[in-house]
């Protein structure tokens, strides 16, 4: 659930003589000749058109993967997982973006991030033009999404960053992202749904490492009641280390030993309180996840006026 550049090709022109033409009229024709030279072609992309400028950096090789779509073919690794997730929620419903191509404003404005934010250069995110981009993160739908009026979501995507090739990371990738939006009159229900869960988990072989506390760094939003927002969180919580244990728990714990769950105070600009989680496996910790309390102002630019 994790998450190159190849050198813009200019064309060239030859030097050539001119005879019988004004100085001034050759000077100028060989200035527009350049300025053609150094404008690279439009991208098209699924019939669309996106215009280039010097924030373009998308090269063919990025173009194509995106309709590969690994996730939804039935039989790959990547669409198995997905579909054990969506099985385990099987409440949320399934949705699939119809493409990785967002607006900057998507990808990072309307999600809080600062004009400084790193993510926003050119040397981390693949741009069609300065206000075109491939995703970075599922996130870019978040918005969309939360505006169809759909309760509970899980959106599974491709999605697209700078990264060099090593033996974790690779410039396209894979991310599931879900949602429940709680309504105010379903918030007396989660008392009794934390204990549920949380007796459930306890029957489970799975130690989980919780450190975390809400502080200045972590709060609750201010617009969130703190007694909504505590269990809001702990169902976060009990929610995803039940899905971390149906999908490593069997072969974890086939010695004998527990499976290890390890949470870690997280900053996103979209939501708070934040945590990463971390599974040990094969002897050491493993990032799996980012999540947290969406920021109620995402949910309002989307007409939602509920909490996450």
């Amino acid at each position: 659930m994790r998450q190159l550049l190849l050198p813009r090709v200019l064309s060239g022109y030859s030097r050539c003589s001119v005879t019988h033409v004004r100085p001034a009229r050759t000077l100028a024709r060989v200035q527009r000749r350049a300025q053609s030279t150094l404008q690279p072609p439009p991208y098209i992309i699924n019939n669309r058109t996106f215009p280039t400028d010097s924030y373009s950096n998308t090269p063919p090789s990025i173009l194509s993967k995106i309709d590969l779509q690994l996730h939804l073919l039935p039989s790959h690794p990547i669409a198995i997982l997905r579909q054990m997730v969506e099985s385990h929620f099987n409440t949320f419903t399934p949705a699939q973006p119809s493409t990785p191509i967002v607006s900057v404003y998507q990808n990072f404005d309307e999600l809080g991030f600062p004009p400084d934010h790193p993510s926003r250069s050119t040397t981390d995110s693949y741009y069609l033009n300065r206000e075109y981009m491939l995703r970075t993160h599922t996130s870019a739908h978040e918005v969309g999404t939360y505006a169809t009026g759909i309760d509970r979501w899980l959106l599974s995507a491709d999605v697209y960053r700078r990264d060099e090739i090593d033996a974790s990371h690779y410039p396209v990738f894979h991310q599931m992202e879900g949602t429940h939006v709680w309504p105010t009159s379903d918030l007396p229900e989660l008392p009794e749904l934390n204990a549920a869960l949380a007796a459930r988990l306890a029957e489970c072989p799975l130690i989980i490492e919780d450190p975390t506390a809400i502080s200045q760094s972590n709060p609750y939003q201010a617009s969130h009641d703190p007694i909504h927002a505590e269990q809001i969180t702990q169902h976060l919580k009990h929610s995803l280390n039940s899905l971390i244990f149906r999908l490593f728990g069997p072969i974890a714990t086939k010695d004998g030993e527990p499976l290890r769950v390890r949470w870690i105070e997280a900053h996103f600009p979209f939501t708070t309180p934040s945590y990463e989680v971390e599974v040990w496996w094969n002897g050491e910790w493993l990032e799996l996840l980012g999540c947290g309390v969406v920021m109620q102002k995402t949910l309002d630019q989307a007409g939602e006026s509920r909490s996450r």
